[in-house]
């Protein structure tokens, strides 16, 4: 279902070490301040969380220019999207595909009817609302649904909404009164130049929910912390349907020490996207020398990236040769120690899709090392 399954992989590869790029995660770790404050806060575990994490949503309110009220942190954004569902309750959802599956579970889990919009691999990036028939199927689809997932940066495509395509959307969906959910999970991992947050549509769109994970980029995906950005009266509603405590007291002190960096943002991305730039340079001349063959590698704005496995012409035999030469790689790779993420379970992109996630340099060459000796 999701990656950085280590101990299932080591049970399935007979190894304990492995490169682990079936999960997006920051490959350099937490920030050092998170390592302290850990270290200083563990006595802290004696005693029950402050329920309303005031010290954590002040500095979240803070760096991310809000109010207190208008925060709500949760056990990771995987607990806020189940917490969402059960809170609004909506009859249908749509789910534009391929999509993180909890968002189907969680629809599922509260009994709603889930409604499904295909992307492509391409994902936002071949989404034009200049075209009448695209932008007549999304009103269509909006004002048949009661909430929609929208999932940007986009996992597992590495692609991104802009600006005037997510206004759009957010208009639409205005009309018709469906809620939007916006997963930007990711979005600190984008280049500053192109990154922008749906924070700032939250005031003017009381629709808006902007779902965040400070897991991901802030290495800390064992510790599980996320927030839901949105009005404080539905964030109370949703606070009313939960554990009181979902958020431990480590993680909150993470989270504090974490944003306390100022400088850890801006070192993180110019290390990943350098790293990003070398992948891509070196796969680009590498499929020159026919190095990969049969692999095609996607562009993304984030830190992941698909790689297709081609077949030879488009049919039945076709896609079957390459769901074929897809497992192998998969098993090959895990035997050298480099973990990928299989997009079998991502609707559109069954049987010859793999994910990798983008890490330092030393992490990227060996995966290039192992995807060129794949044919041998």
């Amino acid at each position: 279902m999701h990656g950085g399954n280590l101990l299932e992989a080591s049970v399935q590869y007979g190894r304990q070490n492995f490169i682990d790029l079936s999960a997006n995660i920051n490959p350099f770790g937490p920030p050092q301040g998170v390592w302290e404050a850990l270290q200083k806060g563990i006595k802290s575990i004696t005693h029950y969380p402050d329920p309303k994490y005031r010290r954590l949503r002040g500095r979240m309110a803070e760096y991310y220019a809000l109010t207190d009220e208008e925060i709500l942190l949760g056990n990771g954004a995987g607990e806020l999207i189940f917490l969402i569902l059960h809170g609004l309750r909506p009859r249908k959802v749509l789910i534009p595909q391929p999509a993180f599956s909890e968002y189907g579970r969680a629809a599922l889990a509260c009994g709603a009817e889930v409604s499904k919009m295909i992307l492509g691999v391409e994902g936002w990036g071949a989404l034009s609302f200049q075209n009448e028939e695209t932008y007549r199927k999304w009103e269509q689809a909006l004002a048949e649904n009661e909430l929609v997932f929208i999932n940007s940066p986009h996992n597992p495509t590495g692609s991104a909404l802009t600006k005037k395509q997510f206004e759009v959307i957010l208009n639409l969906a205005l009309k018709h009164k469906t809620w939007v959910v916006l997963d930007e999970s990711f979005v600190d991992f984008m280049e500053d130049r192109i990154r922008w947050s749906g924070r700032e549509y939250l005031r003017r769109y009381p629709n808006l929910l902007v779902l965040y994970s400070l897991t991901k980029f802030y290495a800390i995906p064992g510790l599980r912390l996320g927030a839901v950005f949105a009005a404080p009266k539905l964030l109370n509603r949703l606070q009313e349907q939960r554990d009181p405590w979902a958020v431990n007291c480590l993680a909150e002190e993470a989270g504090i020490a974490a944003l306390a960096d100022a400088e850890y943002g801006k070192r993180v991305r110019f290390l990943l996207e350098e790293s990003k730039e070398s992948f891509y340079q070196n796969f680009a001349e590498g499929s020159k020398e026919q190095k990969f063959l049969g692999l095609r590698l996607y562009s993304s704005k984030v830190n992941f990236a698909l790689i297709q496995v081609l077949g030879v012409e488009d049919s039945i035999l076709d896609l079957v040769e390459a769901e074929r030469r897809k497992k192998i790689i998969l098993q090959k790779l895990g035997r050298q120690g480099i973990l990928v993420r299989d997009c079998e379970n991502f609707q559109g992109l069954e049987g010859k899709y793999i994910r990798v996630a983008i890490k330092d340099r030393e992490s990227m060459n060996s995966l290039l090392i192992g995807l060129k000796t794949l044919e041998s």
